[in-house]
């Protein structure tokens, strides 16, 4: 009897143990839906600085595509610019495209950027700079990262635009 006593408490003592582990691994593993507080407050608090742009593509040719999303990828990257919507002042990035050859669209695209300011989508835009180039796949990071740079200088141009 003292055995089968002595087992049932060391078997009553185990589950406790258990159970107190699994609340304390609960509370230390937030769940998927929760967000730390700090976090919470820091997304809430503060925004992205930078100057901010809109880059806009017309064109159905797949490199011109690649070559917009690109672009926007390292705005979204940048510490200088931050993305905006199209009712803000920024500096909008006009990017249209062709095929080079229209038989063979893989080779490259022919792409015009036309850099402009308005105040918001309703507003005529005023006119900044504008640029011709070719992209090809194997260039299309390369032609992104120049562009941004141009956009850096063109609204270190027009810097008081934004005031």
């Amino acid at each position: 009897m003292k055995k089968l006593v002595g087992s049932i408490l060391v078997l009553m003592l185990v589950l406790c143990l258990g159970t107190v582990a699994l609340a304390e691994e609960k509370k230390a593993v937030p769940d998927s839906k929760s967000k730390p507080v700090a976090a919470e407050k820091v997304a809430q608090g503060t925004e992205k600085q930078g100057i901010p742009v809109v880059v806009i593509h017309k064109g159905d040719d797949v490199l011109g595509g690649t070559l917009a999303l690109k672009l926007k990828e390292h705005f979204r990257k940048s510490v200088l610019f931050k993305l905006a919507g199209k009712d803000v002042k920024a500096v909008r990035i006009n990017v249209e495209s062709r095929s080079e050859f229209t038989e063979r669209p893989e080779i490259g695209s022919v792409y015009s950027v036309v850099w402009t300011f308005a105040e918001s989508e309703e507003v005529v835009p005023f006119y900044l700079k504008q640029e011709l180039g070719l992209v090809s796949s194997h260039n299309v990071e390369n032609d992104a990262a120049a562009l941004m740079n141009k956009t850096d200088k063109v609204a270190g141009e027009y810097k008081y635009l934004f005031e």
